[in-house]
């Protein structure tokens, strides 16, 4: 019976412990920062296609001065990009949580932001 206990409270604990929203996500620091001299239109196009691909939950949607790339939900953020305008192109900041990913997202989702650039 204490056995059980400790698993199912282990359990939650590790659930909960890797949800993210938006906004905590971002508070965290990017995980890769760069910029490119494509504009953040060209840029968040180039990105968007190859995110659905590996994350159909993906969205996109333009920021007063960019676009902003995001996987997941408002409870439970896996990767966010948000892309800004500069006087030479775009200013890139990936930010991606730490998770167990046994596919092919995680890694597509940086991959396909640093080849775009």
């Amino acid at each position: 019976m204490r056995f059980s206990s400790l698993a199912v409270i282990a359990a939650v604990t590790l659930s909960i412990a890797g949800c993210y929203s938006p906004g905590e996500l971002i508070q965290m620091g990017p995980t890769y920062a760069a910029q490119t001299h494509k504009s953040p239109k060209q840029y968040a196009l180039c990105v968007f296609p190859q995110w659905q691909e590996s994350r159909p939950d993906a969205t996109l949607s333009e920021t007063e001065n960019g676009y902003r790339l995001l996987s997941g939900n408002d409870m439970n953020t896996n990767e966010i990009l948000q892309v800004s305008k500069t006087a030479d192109g775009s200013d890139v900041k990936f930010y991606q949580r730490s998770y167990l990913d046994f596919g092919a997202g995680k890694a597509t989702a940086l991959e396909s932001t640093k080849n775009c650039l």
